[in-house]
């Protein structure tokens, strides 16, 4: 800290010559002038010190009554580096520009960064808020916060809770994406449980409430399995939330199907490439190519424009359009087949994900330029279903 207030107000160090220094010393000290960083030259009967620049002068008449000569060898601090560039008045305004610049930049928002975004389509949000107005070169003052943050969850109904802060020049968005509860029946709520398939029972695994249904028994779609209405052994009924898990066979069914002939949209090689670049909301042309006409897929590419590692308000854009032709496409047999074996397989892991294949009976068939794929099934999965108990008062 002494260093630095030296530093400001300047300092002096100078060579005083002559016999008797300690003398030089002792009248300085008694005048009241502060030396500092006081050392002694090698071979030689002279001090270098160091003096605040406004006590320098005082020095002169404590040096002519103890007999000492001193010499300036070096002025430091800032009273001299303004002193030398003095003359340099383009340097003064410089950097009272560049003051008036900084504070005007940091006025605006430079940046938006979100965060939480996980299922939540980005792209989507940032219309949103560029629709409330929203962008790299809003003015801070112009920002309705609460109303941004009412906007977005109000448009999203999977956003738990939004939070809208201002660090700085970037504009920080920070969500929680709501966490869907099952739809289940409430444990207090009584209950019977149903079949929710056709099948053979298998197994049962009940945890509360009276069977109705026993192994081997053929159940059909609705069919009561656990009942929650309990009887004790008094003969006294109690409604209960029934608990159970209910194994059947099944048989199920899937299909898919492929055309021989498709039309898909191919790649003629033809490509346009269109930059721009926004700077503050304002965007500016990098190219004069026009936007093209006639079947063309669009790609862009966006990229923050960034400066050691700091995010600049700017962002650099890179249309690419490609022009794509309708064209026939005519599959091989075997083409076909396997394009509709792997649509089937998508279709097992989708509906029979949580189901057990005890056995699979699959055929492959060509009919009327298509490539059709049956599979039976016959699988052991949970056919339990609740259905809640209404009670009339």
């Amino acid at each position: 800290m002494l260093k630095i207030i030296r530093f400001f107000w300047g300092y002096v160090t100078f060579i005083a010559a002559g016999k008797g220094p300690e003398r030089f010393i002792n009248l300085a000290a008694k005048a009241g002038v502060g030396l500092f960083n006081i050392k002694k030259c090698r071979d030689k009967e002279e001090l270098r010190c160091s003096v605040a620049a406004s006590e320098y002068k005082a020095l002169r008449r404590i040096a002519k009554k103890s007999c000492i000569k001193i010499r300036i060898q070096q002025k430091q601090g800032l009273p001299f580096i303004l002193k030398r560039y003095k003359k340099r008045k383009g340097l003064f305004v410089g950097l009272v520009c560049f003051a008036l610049s900084l504070h005007f930049l940091s006025l605006y928002i430079w940046s938006i960064d979100i965060k939480g975004a996980e299922t939540i389509d980005k792209a989507e949000l940032t219309g949103l808020i560029s629709e409330l107005g929203v962008c790299a070169g809003t003015l801070k003052s112009e920002l309705d916060t609460p109303m941004i943050e009412k906007t977005i969850m109000k448009n999203f109904s999977n956003i738990a809770w939004a939070s809208v802060n201002v660090k700085g020049s970037t504009l920080s968005f920070e969500l929680k994406e709501r966490v869907e509860p099952p739809s289940l029946i409430p444990k207090t709520a009584p209950c019977n449980i149903k079949a929710s398939k056709d099948g053979q029972i298998t197994r049962m695994e009940v945890y509360e409430g009276t069977p109705e249904v026993k192994l081997g028994d053929a159940a059909t779609t609705g069919q009561l399995l656990v009942s929650g209405i309990v009887e004790d052994d008094f003969g006294a009924c109690t409604i209960k939330h029934a608990e159970a898990k209910v194994y059947a066979l099944t048989k199920r069914e899937l299909k898919a199907e492929v055309e021989l002939c498709q039309r898909e949209k191919q790649s003629t090689g033809k490509k346009v490439t269109r930059k721009r670049l926004k700077l503050f909301g304002i965007e500016l042309p990098l190219t004069l190519t026009s936007q093209p006409g006639g079947d063309f897929e669009k790609t862009v590419q966006v990229s923050d424009v960034s400066f050691w590692g700091v995010s600049l308000p700017a962002s650099y854009y890179k249309e690419v359009w490609t022009q794509v032709a309708e064209k026939e496409v005519r599959l091989s047999q075997e083409e076909a087949l396997q394009k509709a074996n792997e649509e089937l397989e998508k279709q097992e892991q989708s509906e029979l994900g949580e189901a057990k294949i005890i056995s699979k009976h699959k055929v492959e068939r060509l009919i009327s330029g298509k490539a059709l794929v049956t599979a039976d099934y016959t699988c052991e999965e949970n056919i339990a279903q609740k259905e809640e108990i209404k009670i009339e008062e």
